[in-house]
């Protein structure tokens, strides 16, 4: 398997750089048969191959993961409607394995949360109509910012999710209602230090209505209902189980965006803790001359030793890209940042500094600095650097830690 990656990888470089001409677009017209639906239908590649290097104080050495995600991606045409599609990964150490991917075993390396493997990582079935489109098996569900929900992009195994999705959207309003059975998460596909997927009954609805083609207003409520797994711990299963209510704005004013969030959480079903925690975010942009400079606050409260976790969301997205805030600390977390970011020509970059305090004591958990620079190549191929920098604080219980990346992805 290791071969073919790389001998893959060598020849799709080589071919996407010299014939872009051979990607296929999805069909613009239905199916006039099943035998059309294939026939019609459309295939895609993807290879995204990461260097990532982590040091952490107290682990005894350097993590260096050398990885490629494999992805083939399969759609039908659609007929009457209904259209079928299939996706399938392969993630595989290329050279370099020294890292805890979680699953093998190596504890004497900081975490690579890559663990190697092949599964599939969606298989459903659509149907569109009008303003209705209905979807059914293994999924990719994407709430607003992936603030609450998301599918974990950055990680080579993708989170995704096995259920039913309803979404009507019309020019002025959009309902987004989810019944998922299970969570097919990142430490897939199979179990090592961390639950390879959740069972459960999880609830997730969402609804967004425009107050102005500027000004947008969106609702939420999630229950996410886990079942117990005798093989982990509850801190990694059902203590994660609870009920989230909350409201989101967006908005633009000329060259000024804001943004704000406000949601309440309460442990429900198994969860064998008792809290109701609050959270609120704020955050400002201003655009200008091809960069944009934003500023936020996000506070995750706590409320009787449990705080407020997002255990669906894009976590990497949010909290700085070392990652160090995964599941947000007892006392709760308070994170000031400012960012500054942009692009020229082909080329983008961004830099973004945090200042991490617990919510209910104010006690400093550190800094933490984040660069990128990304390069697009051609439409297909695009190169990606990037450098977090996290600066714990004494007595915080956390610990210095430096992560960088090199990523390289190309489409076909």
């Amino acid at each position: 398997m290791l071969k073919f990656n790389v001998c893959a990888l060598v020849a799709t470089l080589a071919i996407g750089a010299a014939c872009p001409q051979l990607a296929r677009a999805a069909p613009d017209t239905d199916a006039d048969s099943l035998s059309g639906m294939v026939r019609n239908g459309s295939t895609a590649l993807n290879f995204r191959y990461r260097l990532e290097h982590v040091d952490q104080d107290g682990v005894p050495e350097s993590a260096l993961a050398s990885t490629l995600r494999s992805r083939i991606s399969l759609a039908s045409a659609p007929l009457a409607g209904f259209a079928l599609e299939l996706e399938l990964d392969d993630v595989t150490a290329v050279g370099s394995d020294r890292f805890n991917s979680t699953r093998n075993g190596r504890g004497r390396y900081p975490v690579v949360a890559d663990p190697e493997g092949t599964e599939v990582n969606r298989a459903q079935l659509d149907y569109r109509r009008g303003a209705l489109h209905a979807t059914a098996g293994r999924q990719r569900i994407l709430h607003g910012s992936q603030r609450f929900v998301g599918n974990v992009g950055w990680r080579q195994n993708e989170q995704t999710y096995d259920g039913l999705r309803l979404q009507w959207r019309d020019d002025f309003a959009t309902l987004d209602a989810s019944y998922v059975y299970r969570v097919q998460r990142i430490f897939g596909p199979d179990d090592g230090a961390q639950p390879a997927d959740w069972d459960g009954d999880f609830a997730l609805l969402r609804g967004s209505w425009k107050l102005h083609p500027d000004h947008t207003l969106s609702a939420l409520a999630y229950r996410l209902d886990i079942d117990p797994s005798g093989s982990f711990s509850s801190a990694l299963t059902v203590a994660n189980a609870s009920e989230t209510v909350g409201l989101e704005y967006s908005g633009q004013w000329r060259a000024l965006n804001l943004a704000a969030t406000w949601a309440s959480q309460g442990d429900i079903g198994t969860n064998p803790e008792n809290y109701r925690a609050r959270y609120h975010n704020l955050e400002a942009g201003w655009a200008f001359s091809g960069a944009q400079l934003r500023a936020g606050q996000e506070v995750l409260g706590a409320d009787n030793g449990m705080s407020f976790r997002t255990p669906l969301a894009t976590l990497h997205k949010f909290q700085g890209w070392a990652d160090m805030f995964l599941v947000t600390p007892g006392d709760g977390l308070r994170d000031r940042w400012l960012g500054l970011s942009g692009d020229r020509g082909r080329l983008n970059w961004a830099a973004v500094y945090h200042d991490f305090r617990s919510d209910r004591r104010s006690g400093d958990l550190g800094q933490e600095l984040d660069l990128l620079l990304g390069w697009k190549v051609s439409p297909r191929l695009s190169l990606q650097f990037k450098l977090a920098l996290f600066d714990a604080a004494g007595g915080s219980g956390y610990r210095d830690t430096d992560k960088a990346w090199l990523l390289a992805e190309l489409r076909l």
